[in-house]
Parts: C-alpha cells; sequence; structure tokens
C-alpha cells in the first residue's frame, strides 16, 4: 500500500479480469469491438497542436530552456484505440531488493518479502495503533535511483559475450505506467519528466503532492489503515513454520509498529507492443512458502483496502474507479492474485475477498455506460510510449523533457537542459557512463 517512490501503490478492492492470450494481453483482445483488421498506427496518430501554439505553463525554466509546441497524443476520439490490442509479454522478473525499516536498501534481496497468512477477521481492526505505531517514511522525493541501481546491478552480472547489456527503450516505476494505462477513462493531471540516456528514456513523476499520507488526520488513518491490513494479513515466514492458529507470532501482527520504510520490490522487464520497458514495482507478499525460482510473479498477490459498499452508487464508483486502478497496478508485473480487505469506517474488518487480476476487466464489461475498457487502456499506453520516442530524442543526461497529461490529453511543455531543483536532472553521476 505503501506511497514510497512514484511506484504509488495506494487503491482500493476489486471484481474480476484483463487480457489472456499468450502475449499477456486485454480480454477483449481480438476482436471485441469488431475492428481487429483496422491498422493501429494511423488510428493512434497524435493530434498536432496548430504552428506558434504557446503552453500556458511556458514560465518555470532555467538554464538552457525553449518552450515546446509540439504534437499532443489525445484521448479522443476514444474510438481509435478501440483496435486490436497491442500485445503485452508477459513480465519476467530480472532483480529485485528490499527496502529495511531504517530505508536502506539491500540489491538482490527478498529479505522483506512478506508471506500471506490470513487475520483474524472477528479481531482485526485496521485503526488499531494509530498514530503511536506507525512510522511514517520521510516524504522525500526518492526519484529513480534504486531502479537504475537495478539496471546497474543486472548488468554487471556476467554474461555471454555475445549477449549485450540490458538496455531497454523505456525504464520507469510501474506507478508512473499505471497512470498512463488508466488515463483514457481517468480525469486524474500529472506531469512526468523524461529524458533519453544512452538509448533508453527515463521517465519520472514530478511529484506535486507535498505529503505523501494526506494533509488530515482523517487521511493520514486512510492511508494506515491500508498499511495496516498489509501488517494483519501477512508475516515475515512461510506459514508452514507456524505451531497452529494459535501460535503466538500471529498475534504480534496488532501489537508491532506500522514502518513504511520497510518494502520488498520487483524489478522486471516486459513489451508493450514493440517498446521494451523496465519497471519496479512494490510487492505486498508471496501465496507459497517459498519463492518460485521461474517466475515468482506467479505466487505473488497485491493487498488492498476498501469501505464495505452499502449501495449501489458506491458499487458503480467502485467498478469505474478503484477496479480500473487495481487492475492496472497488477497487470502490469504480471501478479495473479488481489485480496481485498473489505472495512467499516472505525476500521473493523468486515470480509476478505481474493480475485484473479485476469478476471477484473470481463467482471465490469457492460456493466454501466462507458465504463472502462482493457484493451484501450493498453493501446492507449502503446501509443504514448511510441509518442514520446517521436518527441525525446536528445540524448542527454543533463536534458528533461516535461509531459504534462490534463485529463484528456498528454503533451509536450518544455524542454530544459541543466536546470536546478526538483524537476531537472535525475540520472546521477554515477549511473553516466554504465554499459
Amino acid at each position: 500500500m505503501s506511497t514510497s517512490h512514484p511506484d504509488d501503490k495506494q487503491a482500493g478492492n476489486l471484481p474480476s479480469r484483463p487480457p489472456p492470450s499468450s502475449n499477456h494481453t486485454s480480454s477483449s483482445s481480438n476482436n471485441s469491438h469488431g475492428n481487429g483488421t483496422r491498422d493501429r498506427s494511423s488510428r493512434f496518430a497524435p493530434h498536432v497542436r496548430p504552428p506558434g501554439h504557446r503552453s500556458q505553463r511556458s514560465g518555470h525554466r532555467t538554464s538552457s530552456s525553449s518552450s515546446v509546441s509540439v504534437s499532443v497524443l489525445a484521448v479522443d476520439p476514444i474510438e481509435r484505440f478501440k483496435v486490436r490490442c497491442a500485445a503485452y509479454q508477459q513480465p519476467k522478473e530480472i532483480v529485485c531488493f528490499s527496502y529495511d525499516e531504517e530505508r536502506k536498501l539491500s540489491m538482490g534481496s527478498d529479505d522483506k518479502l512478506s508471506y500471506y497468512c490470513e487475520p483474524d477477521i472477528q479481531s482485526a481492526n485496521l485503526s488499531s495503533g494509530f498514530p503511536d505505531r506507525y512510522v511514517m517514511r520521510e516524504p522525500v522525493p526518492e526519484r529513480l535511483d534504486a531502479l537504475l541501481e537495478s539496471m546497474r546491478h543486472v548488468n554487471s552480472r556476467p554474461r555471454d559475450p555475445n549477449t549485450p547489456p540490458l538496455r531497454p527503450a523505456f525504464c520507469t516505476w510501474r506507478g508512473i505506467m499505471t497512470k498512463v494505462l488508466c488515463a483514457p477513462f481517468s480525469r486524474d493531471r500529472w506531469e512526468l519528466g523524461a529524458t533519453l540516456h544512452d538509448g533508453t528514456i527515463y521517465i519520472e513523476e514530478h511529484e506535486k503532492r507535498k505529503d505523501l499520507y494526506g494533509s488530515t488526520d482523517k487521511d493520514k488513518l486512510m492511508s494506515y489503515m491500508g498499511y495496516k491490513f498489509e501488517a494483519l494479513a501477512t508475516i515475515p515466514f512461510p506459514p508452514a513454520e507456524l505451531s497452529g492458529p494459535s501460535d503466538p507470532r500471529l498475534a504480534e501482527r496488532d501489537s508491532g509498529t506500522v514502518n513504511t520504510n520497510v518494502q520488498f520490490c520487483s524489478v522486471f522487464k516486459t513489451k508493450i507492443g514493440v517498446n521494451s520497458i523496465v519497471m519496479g514495482a512494490e510487492v505486498d507478499c508471496l501465496l507459497a512458502d517459498r519463492k518460485p525460482e521461474r517466475d515468482p510473479q506467479s505466487a505473488y498477490a497485491e493487498l488492498k483496502t476498501n469501505r464495505v459498499i452499502t449501495n449501489e452508487r458506491q458499487q458503480q464508483s467502485f467498478e469505474r474507479h478503484k477496479l480500473l486502478k487495481v487492475w492496472a497496478q497488477s497487470f502490469l508485473p504480471g501478479i495473479p492474485t488481489v485480496i481485498v480487505g473489505y472495512r467499516h469506517d472505525n476500521g473493523r474488518l468486515s470480509h476478505i475477498e481474493r480475485r484473479r487480476t485476469l478476471d477484473i476487466p470481463r467482471s465490469v464489461r457492460g456493466t454501466q455506460p462507458g465504463i472502462w475498457d482493457a484493451t484501450v487502456c493498453i493501446n492507449f499506453a502503446d501509443a504514448f510510449l511510441t509518442w514520446l520516442k517521436e518527441i525525446v530524442v536528445i540524448d542527454d543526461p543533463d536534458t528533461v523533457y516535461t509531459i504534462e497529461f490534463d485529463g484528456r490529453a498528454a503533451s509536450l511543455l518544455r524542454v530544459e537542459t541543466g536546470a536546478e531543483g526538483p524537476e531537472g536532472p535525475f540520472i546521477p553521476p554515477w549511473y553516466r557512463g554504465q554499459s
């Protein structure tokens, strides 16, 4: 549930399904809209701003900077994304890392990967321990450093002389691609920084929030309850080692401190269409007594919380908004299972549901007008990455392209070289020149 680096995982609960197919693509990937034979490349062509158009945000530039009047990738007309679904390659974990209680990173370690162990619903209260036993991570931008360290680690491994180093077209956090995937059906606004370095486009979020945990006590409590559910639903050792349901270590889950510094992250490679990409994502827990060596994602699970749904309006909002984000977060890293804890306003746990990620899109299809479509989401993400490759062309770690999504279209706001501050260059000196 944490909000660490841009891999923002705060969401709610869910029902069921995305893209089957051997390539892990959308459930409506073949002909759900009857347009499977249309030419995708022409339909995804970006809209172009008239010559001389200048962004309203053309200020805020330092050093060598230029205001840009370039193409815009618009969501509408959305029908052009209702074509055969772009292939999404089965994600493959290439490395993992853990953060400890002091936020110290251990590369290649799964020490902080927890094991799922269902909490006692009769006694579970997600507000228990707030705020006295709550350690909140410092809300400072962590940028892409851990992901870049992961890339360096992978490329430092011994490899066959004929095997080139890992150099994807894109590298970013899962949280950022979640925003892109959801964009066609979301009015959320966001801003990204993109830098082309040695043939790879690195993408970070220009984080506007000053407080990752909310500005009010109620916001902080809502955030806490998500973390508390993770604490109550996991243990740091395989469940097979428990002596039974009365094992005293199970009770320690409620009395312990919730520390948001602690994380386990998976770094994986995949492709959206022809666009290769490496992403990093926090993983909540493992649904097995040991982590599989060949396909660890097959045993991973996402943990979510949601307020108990009591009327049709709440159900529709849940399907339209919460399920979209939950599906996108789980689909991107290939996590097959989502476990949702439904809570009352006082924090008491009502019940727990387990859902298959690949069932979520199908479960909402046709439930209400304008409901989201996984095929459109994947096709838009493919178009977005292809569009970025067309505009992010200066291969220079000191040059940052600022991309804005205003709720209906992505546009290039500015290109800056040598700027200072939180929106300046984010490729650190130690990473430059990596082979």
